[in-house]
């Protein structure tokens, strides 16, 4: 039963929840969270509820939890006794548990780290393979209280890693799938031991981790350790059935002439088990060898007998444990190693969440049998699945992310049954101590939680067997967010070289608008020693725009500064409105040229340059018409309002010449003069 939650963080609204929003420039207005697919109401956590594959949560199967009275790291692998009762292999200790009764108790112990896989024999004795010392191992039961005796059977040569165990009735062998070397063995239990044990199939892969067998008496066994492989093994002759992607094939189920394969992907190579491992940190079944970094990926494909393989089912999140088919219900059962769940396949490729548990992985299922149970790694559980309708199941959404704070309104479900809402809030991604308590929703069905960022709303189920839930739609008002100015920028219209300088400046300026409201923008001025603001349009124009001309030929000349105000008063209401205002740097309001004067007498041209309101930024002089080039103060410096130049003309030819010099003030203002001169 699952009291924790396990929530995604930082909710985006993409796939897992859809967030319908205003549309653009309509400001802050109410906004919802709709759930209602498959992904959406499966992504918060499922506590004795399913979702079934045409997006409805109904009532599940009630689980108890099991635990041993020991610390188990892990379990690998469930074995269906028939009678009610399962047996579990686990690691660190190689112990077998036996389930009955809502109890786990030592059923046989070994020598070895970890039993990997269990396997009945037509005489009802149990047979355990192991690692990492690949022993082959025949339990008895126990007796006065005591847990069974462990016999070794047989140890494999070359071999450390027995994955997976099956008893071939026709031939009552012990099949036995092995690494490192990649090896199928038969191992006979009444032969003596030292020779009873053949090579099947030595495969090219390292790994033979799934094995099963089809009802023509065919073995399947999957390989990994670099390539995703199905062989068929029958009658001493091998076949590759299938090729899938990913790095390893961990689980196999037959069904009539057709195969469901679990293939697994991973980023990093896996720790091979070995005897050091420490006791917390032995292998785990969730993959190979347990010693990896990271989940991987997995997939779940059908085989058809002509070979065509289909991919059914894909998570990106987590690898996959474990495979079980229910012909009852014809779907497919797949352990998650990420999240605690057992997913639930159909046919028509459609999943549902069946169970969904605290412990991070599930690695062993045995639900389709008189026990039906499955178990968990990472703390080795098991649960037990009742076949009545659970008492107190509840139903949590993921947390909701509106992305600011918010105000929130209504919850509106569509389904059957009386169901007892309540709500939290908070504003950190994952519920924590933080948030509010629980609260039940209004009689009107609005959440009575604080405002906040993020919003998780849940749903008890009462004893009804017919209640379900087909949508869930959560109202909410975000807090309006201020348009935030950024830069504010003032330059003269850009003219080219030699013409007369535009009176007008363009006005910029850049906003960060999280709410997309449509803005409107005010614009001041002021001479820069002044404080007094001047309106520089009528409160009656409406300025959209991010840019405005301004003419500044009737303005006197001087140092300015704009101030642009950008409101959100067209989206929101008055007393929700929002203003920022951001000033420029000084401009220069300078739209007269500077004076240029000269004197020429021979070869000799002498001059002066005013400007009114700005320092002269640039000289330049032409000699009859030719390029223009640059002319140096008499001081050496262009710095001032008032320069003084000279040009001397040597080398020309006898004659009149004519002299023309230009000047540039700061604002970009031009001045000039000509003179002629006559030389000899």
């Amino acid at each position: 039963m699952r009291q924790r939650l396990a929530v995604s963080a930082a909710v985006s609204m993409t796939a897992t929840a859809v967030l319908v929003v205003a549309s653009k420039g309509e400001g802050v207005t109410t906004r919802s969270f709709s759930l209602d697919t498959v992904s959406e109401l499966s992504a918060g956590t499922l506590d004795r509820v399913a979702v079934r594959s045409d997006g409805t949560v109904v009532l599940s199967r009630d689980l108890t939890r099991v635990a041993p009275a020991e610390n188990v790291s892990s379990v690998w692998a469930l074995l269906d006794l028939g009678d009610g009762t399962a047996l579990a292999a686990t690691g660190v200790d190689g112990a077998v548990y036996r389930i009955a009764n809502g109890q786990a108790t030592r059923y046989a112990e070994t020598d070895a780290l970890v039993i990997t896989s269990l396997t009945r024999g037509d005489d009802g004795r149990v047979y355990a393979g192991s690692l990492p010392d690949g022993k082959l191992y025949r339990l008895d039961a126990p007796s006065n209280n005591r847990p069974g005796r462990a016999e070794v059977v047989a140890e494999l040569p070359g071999v450390q890693h027995i994955w997976a165990v099956h008893y071939d009735r026709a031939r009552r062998v012990v099949l036995c799938a092995t690494g490192p070397e990649g090896k199928l063995f038969a191992v006979d239990p009444r032969a003596p031991r030292g020779s009873n044990a053949t090579v099947l199939f030595d495969s090219e892969e390292p790994h033979l981790y799934a094995m099963t067998q089809g009802p023509s008496g065919e073995v399947f066994v999957g390989a990994g350790g670099g390539h995703a492989l199905v062989y068929g093994v029958r009658n001493g002759v091998t076949r590759v059935v299938a090729r899938v992607a990913g790095d390893e094939v961990k689980a196999l189920v037959a069904v009539g002439d057709e195969l469901w394969v679990a293939g697994n992907e991973f980023t990093e190579p896996p720790e091979a088990p070995r005897r050091s491992v420490a006791q917390g940190r032995a292998p785990s079944p969730g993959g190979s060898s347990g010693g990896r970094p990271r989940p991987g990926k997995g997939s779940v494909y059908r085989v058809r007998a002509s070979g065509l393989s289909e991919r059914y089912y894909y998570n990106p999140d987590g690898h996959i444990t474990a495979l079980e088919f229910d012909p009852a219900q014809r779907e497919l059962y797949a352990a998650l190693a990420v999240g605690g769940r057992v997913v639930a396949i159909g046919e028509d490729r459609l999943t549902r969440v069946a169970f969904d548990v605290d412990e991070s992985a599930v690695s062993a299922l045995a639900l389709t049998g008189r026990g039906a149970l499955f178990a968990t790694s990472d703390s080795g559980a098991f649960y037990t699945v009742s076949r009545n309708a659970p008492q107190d199941a509840q139903w949590y959404s993921k947390a909701l992310d509106a992305g600011v704070v918010a105000r929130w309104g209504l919850v509106r479900w569509r389904g059957v049954g009386n169901l007892d809402w309540e709500s939290r809030s908070g504003n950190s991604d994952t519920p924590d101590a933080t948030w509010s308590p629980w609260a039940p929703l209004a009689a009107s069905g609005t959440i009575t939680s604080p405002g906040g960022r993020y919003v998780q709303v849940r749903a008890r189920f009462g004893r009804d067997a017919d209640s379900q839930i087909r949508a869930v739609t959560v109202f909410y008002l975000p807090e309006n967010q201020r348009a935030v100015l950024t830069e504010v920028s003032a330059s003269a219209a850009e003219t080219k070289t030699g013409e007369s300088r535009s009176a007008t400046l363009r006005l910029a300026w850049k906003v960060e608008n999280p709410d997309a409201d449509a803005l409107r923008y005010r614009l001041r001025y002021r001479a820069d020693a002044e404080s007094a603001w001047r309106p520089l349009l009528r409160n009656q124009d409406w300025l959209s725009t991010t840019s405005f001309d301004w003419p500044t030929d009737g303005v006197p000349e001087g140092w300015y500064r704009v101030e642009v105000e950008a409101s959100d008063e067209a989206s929101n209401y008055e007393d929700t409105a929002q203003r920022d205002r951001r000033e420029s740097e000084p401009v220069l309001v300078d739209n007269t040229p500077p004076t240029v004067t000269l004197a020429g007498s021979g070869a000799s041209v002498t001059g002066t340059v005013e400007d009114a309101s700005s320092s002269v930024t640039r000289l330049e002089w032409s000699l009859d018409g030719a390029e223009w080039r640059p002319l140096r103060a008499r001081d050496g410096v262009l710095d001032q309002r008032s320069e003084a130049f000279s040009v001397t003309l040597s080398g020309l030819t006898p004659g009149p010449h004519t002299v023309a010099v230009r000047a540039y003030d700061e604002a970009g203002n031009l001045g000039n003069a000509s003179t002629r001169v006559t030389t000899r």
